[in-house]
């Protein structure tokens, strides 16, 4: 008996209802916390264990529990539970009750049938440990008592006579005059300290000395000769893609035309086709003379780093589609003072050089002199190998 009461016990601390078949089931009731209002008393929830005799099928939670306690199967388990439940039956039948430790007393009531008293009104569970019933009365309301108050006395008015004068002096306290001088002192401190400061934030760096290297470096790749031309060079590149309708990295051949000077004994006509340059004198200069030389050699160039060659760099200030305008801008260009005009094709494109050198250092140089003047702005080198 004690055995089974043990059992039992330990599952209602987990589960609501426990069947020991042939027997019933205990059930376990669950009782919210509630207050008493005519005895001021709060009850805390609590846990009571009540038994139906008409739950006598086998759930298997009893059976579960002898076979963890005794290492055995399932059937092994039932008949111990059955011959526990036979010896229960049979003690209860003579005794007409019997005590299960821990949860209460089940006995024959009138009606022939189980009966069950629990042990306490209040099952041990460990969620509910430790509450117990209290009282807290309810607080009286204070009555307040209003305050009577002494009336005031108000003095009487009086006429004063109209020949009597009185002389209105007025006072300034000193205090408010020291809360006053304060108050400006605060202000004008305030806008000292919140206003931005005058001073000259400047900084001339080259005024101060350096520890590292990067200035000079700066100062020599500014000055350097080398740098000046490629970065002048990748310039002129970046122009003469944009503003040249044919621009190729190949050598070209290209052909030079020498335009020369105005002269007034003869007129000099170019024929593209031929290659030939036929002069033709007026009639009252000497007979007409027929002259024809290669459009390759031309005058040798008086400024230092030219050559008489096809080959080096030229400075473009004019890029034509046909040889008679470019010719006609020749012509512009000697009048205004430029002696070293040529006249070069290249790819169906006619260009009108102001300088041939070569040094591709010298032609950036010239050129970027060149492009100071707003006529020659769009100038560009012009490679020839």
């Amino acid at each position: 008996m004690i055995e089974l009461a043990k059992h039992i016990e330990v599952l209602l601390l987990e589960n609501d209802c426990v069947i020991v078949p042939g027997l019933g089931g205990f059930i376990a009731h669950n009782r919210p916390a509630m207050w008493r209002t005519d005895s001021g008393e709060f009850f805390p929830p609590l846990r009571s264990i009540g038994f139906n005799p008409q739950l006598i099928m086998n759930d298997g939670l009893l059976v579960q529990s002898y076979m963890q306690a005794y290492n055995t199967d399932f059937p092994d388990a039932t008949r111990k539970i059955e011959k526990t439940v036979e010896t229960l039956k049979e003690e209860l039948y003579q005794r007409g009750q019997i005590a299960l430790q821990g949860i209460g007393t089940l006995y024959y009531n009138m009606k022939g049938g189980y009966g069950f008293e629990p042990e306490g009104k209040v099952f041990f569970t460990p969620s509910l440990y430790g509450l117990e019933p209290f009282s807290l009365p309810l607080l009286k309301e204070e009555v307040i008592t209003p305050q009577v108050r002494p009336a005031t006395i108000v003095p009487k008015p009086h006429a004063i006579p109209a020949q009597q004068t009185f002389r209105t002096r007025h006072f300034l306290p000193v205090r408010r005059w020291l809360q006053n001088a304060v108050a400006v002192a605060a202000a004008v401190i305030l806008f000292f300290i919140l206003s931005v400061p005058v001073e000259n934030t400047y900084v001339e760096e080259a005024d101060y000395a350096a520890l590292g290297s990067a200035g000079l470096f700066d100062v020599i790749r500014n000055q350097s000769l080398v740098a000046n031309t490629l970065q002048k060079s990748n310039q002129h590149t970046q122009q003469k893609k944009v503003r040249n309708n044919v621009n190729t990295l190949k050598p070209v051949k290209v052909k030079t035309e020498k335009v020369a000077a105005p002269q007034a004994t003869s007129a000099k006509v170019t024929a593209q086709a031929s290659g030939k340059s036929v002069e033709k004198q007026t009639p009252s200069q000497t007979p007409v003379q027929k002259k024809s030389a290669p459009a390759s050699q031309v005058s040798a160039s008086q400024t230092t780093g030219k050559s008489s060659g096809n080959k080096g760099y030229y400075i473009i200030a004019a890029s034509l589609t046909t040889a008679a305008d470019a010719n006609k801008q020749a012509e512009i260009f000697r009048k205004q003072g430029y002696k070293d005009v040529e006249v070069l094709e290249s790819a169906g494109r006619y260009r009108v050089s102001l300088g041939h050198y070569t040094n591709q250092a010298e032609a950036y140089r010239q050129t970027e002199t060149l492009k100071k003047e707003k006529a020659f702005s769009q100038a560009w080198v012009f490679s020839v190998k």
